[in-house]
């Protein structure tokens, strides 16, 4: 399976999503196999249109995830009003410090790396051969007895609702602690 990413490549928090968005209507192509190819202002909503409400719903709870984080977390980004405003102007943009990563990747190899690694949706968890080696805490929630990996409900309102944003930030933030 191929894999490529949207973001920043010196990001401190990723996403893995299995599959991607039809990114080749907007481009023409997928990004390379391995590749991270940083959004530009107009993608997401590009993106969201082509690929429907799903998509839409995937940036905007990404985006809603980071400013959810409290002020002194180094995950929430500055300089933005809103999450709206972060999403359209920055989210998977070069020095956003975010990327989305799709298809099979090594999400232990890159932990080990740095930065938080989150995995949306235990399905995906469980094809990335990571289900069996986190902790769950719950039906929704594990986490890696070593590597900063957590695995979530996938990025969807109804899946990760806003109580459930509010979990998995305290998760992170009591794993940098």
């Amino acid at each position: 399976m191929s894999h490529y990413a949207f973001g920043d490549s010196n990001a401190s928090l990723h996403v893995y999503i299995e599959k991607a968005p039809p990114s080749e209507e907007l481009w023409g192509e997928a990004p390379a196999n391995s590749h991270v190819k940083a959004l530009h202002e107009g993608d997401i909503k590009s993106l969201g249109n082509i690929g429907g409400n799903g998509w839409r719903k995937v940036f905007n709870v990404y985006a809603k995830l980071l400013f959810a984080f409290p002020e002194c977390s180094p995950f929430k980004p500055s300089g933005f009003s809103s999450w709206q405003d972060f999403r359209d102007q920055a989210l998977l943009q070069s020095q956003s410090g975010t990327s989305l990563l799709f298809g099979d990747w090594d999400v232990e190899r890159n932990a080990r790396q740095g930065g938080i690694h989150i995995i949306a949706g235990r399905t995906h968890a469980l094809k990335l051969g990571l289900s069996e080696q986190c902790v769950w805490l719950d039906n929704e929630f594990a986490k890696h007895a070593t590597l900063p990996i957590f695995i979530c409900p996938y990025f969807d309102y109804r899946q990760l609702s806003n109580v459930k944003i509010e979990r998995l930030v305290g998760l992170i933030e009591g794993s940098q602690r």
